[in-house]
Formats: structure tokens, sequence, C-alpha cells
């Protein structure tokens, strides 16, 4: 079986429920992204988002599953704004799925960082895109 990060249960569940909601955010985002950009390059590269990001969250979804963690079902106030802005939007969503994009992966990156990684986490040879 593998295990999560040697640290309070409660940590843990706080951990899997930030990176699950900042996965469905990231995945979530890009689906609008990849329906209504204006720039090819981008919706290529949010296609590439749900690809590795869907990857990256089915993954914590077993690992939380064997460790008998919850994992959060929708997402957060925040990020419904933000998704709503984005589904709303009347001019170009290009910029501010961008600007999104690198917020919620500097945010993804902090949330990591905050923590010794296990193996199970980090990313295997052949899956090295799917994690960050």
């Amino acid at each position: 079986m593998i295990a999560l990060p040697a640290f309070a249960a409660d940590d843990v569940q706080t951990f899997v429920n930030k990176a699950a909601i900042d996965g469905m955010f990231e995945v979530d985002s890009s689906k609008i992204a990849q329906d209504n950009a204006k720039d090819q390059q981008i919706k290529v590269f949010a296609k590439r988002m749900i690809a590795d990001h869907g990857a990256a969250n089915a993954k914590l979804q077993k690992i939380a599953g064997e460790q008998k963690l919850q994992m959060p079902t929708q997402s957060n106030a925040e990020h419904k704004g933000d998704l709503e802005r984005l589904q709303s939007t009347t001019a170009s969503l290009d910029q501010p799925y961008v600007e999104m994009q690198r917020k919620a992966h500097a945010d993804t990156i902090g949330l990591f960082k905050g923590v010794q990684m296990p193996a199970m986490i980090v990313p295997d040879r052949d899956d090295q895109n799917v994690v960050g």
C-alpha cells in the first residue's frame, strides 16, 4: 500500500482537499478555454492541461481512496468565481485564462513544496508531465 506524507491525519486531508480542488479547477477552466479560446495555441495548451491534470486528479483520487480519505466533489468559492468569470466573459478569455493558470500553477507548486513528497505523488518516469 502507498503511504501519504508523514504528518497528522487532518493535515493529510487538508492537503488532499487543496490538491483536488486546485486540480479540478485546472481541468474545468481548461475545458472552458478549449471550447472558447480564440488563440489556437491556448486551445492546445488547454487540451494538455485537461489530460495532464485529469490524470493527476485520478492518481490523487486512487491514493486518497487507498488511505480512506475523502475527495472533495466540488470547487471552492474562489475557483467557482473564476470559472463563472471565464464562462461569462464577452471579450477574449485567452488572457484571463492564462493568468488564472499561472496563479493556479504557482499555488500548486507552493502546496507541493510545503510537504515532503512521498514516492507515490512524485511522477513516475512515464508520467513526468502529470503532476505540476
